[in-house]
């Protein structure tokens, strides 16, 4: 079995331009692009692994490309369902594995449930991708996230920014989501960068 991810991100980016999923709908989130945050995740799942025994690379990779390949403005059917099924049409085209292709397909499906991070018989492979999937656009990107979705509003103070980091990026101070020894070690890295943004922020504001 032929795994090209080079040409399955080049699919995946084609399907979303098609679909007119690439893009948030929402105005406020202009700067959200759907297919540099798969990219991304295939990154992070890239890290996460070298500290993960016994997981296979090609499930989590597949995956991490195709598991938000479904968005788009046309259907108002769950993105999971849409793009396991998109992943279902390019493993036939593909001729992959039937079990390969199963435990993909089933990852894509049920992705967007975070809280089979934290079970125990959930495979290791879905764990990664659950794990890639949340340190995105956390830590310092989460910071630029909050300060572009609140910048759109035209805030008059930096209170509202403030307390839109606040709602946002400091929700991860008090959340352990994390399983494997990698993902781990980058989302206390995170936390910490955090915790000292709003520390130096409240300085900066004179609010300590």
């Amino acid at each position: 079995m032929n795994l090209n991810y080079e040409d399955m991100l080049e699919y995946v980016k084609h399907i979303l331009i098609e679909n007119k999923g690439i893009r948030s709908h929402k105005p406020q989130l202009y700067f959200r692009n759907r297919f540099e945050h798969i990219k991304r995740v295939y990154g992070w799942a890239k890290r996460i692994m070298a500290g993960v025994e016994h997981c296979d690379e090609r499930i989590v990779l597949t995956a991490a490309i195709f598991h938000d390949c479904g968005y788009t403005n046309e259907s108002k059917k769950a993105h999971a369902t849409l793009g396991a099924n998109i992943f279902l049409e390019y493993a036939r085209k593909h001729s992959f594995d039937q079990e390969f292709t199963e435990q993909i397909y089933d990852m894509i499906l049920n992705h967007s449930n975070k809280g089979l991070i934290k079970k125990s018989d959930t495979p290791i492979e879905m764990i990664v991708l659950l794990e890639a999937d949340l340190i995105d656009e956390e830590g310092a990107l989460g910071v630029v996230f909050d300060l572009l979705a609140e910048g759109f509003k035209c805030p008059d103070s930096y209170d509202s920014v403030f307390n839109e980091i606040m709602m946002h990026s400091a929700h991860i101070l008090n959340q352990n989501y994390m399983v494997t020894p990698v993902a781990k070690e980058i989302w206390e890295t995170k936390k910490v960068f955090i915790k000292k943004f709003i520390d130096d922020l409240k300085y900066d504001l004179f609010m300590e």
